[in-house]
Parts: C-alpha cells; sequence; structure tokens
C-alpha cells in the first residue's frame, strides 16, 4: 500500500508539472474557452441523429423513399456505370477545354476580316485552275452538243472505221482497254 500511495504522488507531481508549463496553460485555456462551442455542436449532432432517428421510423417518409427510388432504374448497372462516369470526368473536362479553346480561336479567326480574306484569297489561288478547268469542260460538252443537235450525222460501219484511224480516238480506246484490264486483274 505505501507503493501505490508512493507512485499515486509521483503521477500527481508530474501532472502538476505538465500543468505549469506555459503551452499547457494556454492550451487548457483556450479548450475552455471553446467549450460552450464545443457543446453547442454536441447538441447539434445530437438534433441530427434524433431526426435521423424518427424518419428512419416513420412509416410514410419511408414508403415516399421506397417509392422515389423504385421509379428509377437504379441497379449495380447503373450505378457502376455512374463510378465509371466519374473516373472519366477530368478527361472530359480536358477535352472540353481543349474544344473550348478551338471553338474560341474559329470564331476569333472568323471575326477577324483581314484572316478571313487571306484565308479566302488562298482558297480561291488553289480553286481557280480546276474552276477553269470544269468551265473549259463544261464549254466543251456544251459545244458537242450543239454541234450535234444542228448537223445530226447518219453514223455507219464506214464512220466508226474512218474514227478508228484517229490518232485520238486510238489514244481514248487505249485508256478504256487498260481499264478493262486492270478491272479484270482485280476480279
Amino acid at each position: 500500500m505505501a507503493n501505490a500511495t508512493v507512485s499515486m504522488s509521483e503521477e500527481l507531481y508530474q501532472l502538476l508539472e505538465t500543468l505549469e508549463k506555459p503551452e499547457v496553460r494556454h492550451s487548457l485555456q483556450r479548450l475552455l474557452e471553446k467549450l460552450p462551442n464545443v457543446e453547442q455542436t454536441i447538441d447539434s449532432a445530437e438534433n441530427v441523429v434524433d431526426f435521423g432517428k424518427v424518419v428512419l421510423t416513420d412509416e410514410k417518409t419511408l414508403n415516399r423513399y421506397e417509392q422515389f427510388v423504385s421509379t428509377y432504374n437504379v441497379g449495380s448497372e447503373t450505378i457502376t456505370a455512374i463510378v465509371q462516369l466519374m473516373e472519366k470526368l477530368p478527361k472530359l473536362v480536358q477535352i472540353i477545354h481543349q474544344l473550348e479553346n478551338i471553338v474560341d480561336f474559329v470564331t476569333a479567326v472568323l471575326q477577324d476580316k483581314q484572316t478571313t480574306d487571306y484565308t479566302m484569297n488562298n482558297l480561291k489561288s488553289y480553286a481557280d485552275p480546276y474552276v477553269e478547268k470544269g468551265k473549259t469542260g463544261l464549254d466543251f460538252l456544251k459545244m458537242v452538243q450543239q454541234r450535234a443537235e444542228e448537223k445530226p450525222q447518219h453514223i455507219n460501219v464506214f464512220s466508226i472505221v474512218k474514227w478508228m484511224k484517229d490518232p485520238s480516238v486510238q489514244k481514248s480506246l487505249n485508256y478504256v482497254q487498260s481499264a478493262l484490264d486492270i478491272l479484270k486483274e482485280k476480279n
């Protein structure tokens, strides 16, 4: 019993030494000042727990919640899909930011008259030769159509044989024969 008394005195002495430290006194003082707030927080937590208990025991509320949940197809597949979607959100956000930057750039370019004029002039310089070739081809077809309608000719075997000697017809027939040979090889 004497050892227990000595041990208790040592513990009391150590406790007093700890309480004499300025940082411990300061901490204890702050804790005592905050006790009303701590008590208020505990009361609020108790109120929330009490509210939760009442809600969980209220059959009407539980039926409404069950009805609400049952109207949606919320199964394990849906929850898995939601989790996967949430995992991909950072990447989707990056893609959306990139798309926004692209849209902003295109909008700025389209609103800049000097840039659009420059782009249109460059496109026109590339397209003009093809447009001219197309016009030339259309003019040629119109001339052929006009001549065929103005001077209908009687065509016979001798006319075709005569055409066969023409170098331009020979060249065209050579292209046709080459195309037929290539098609035959592919099949």
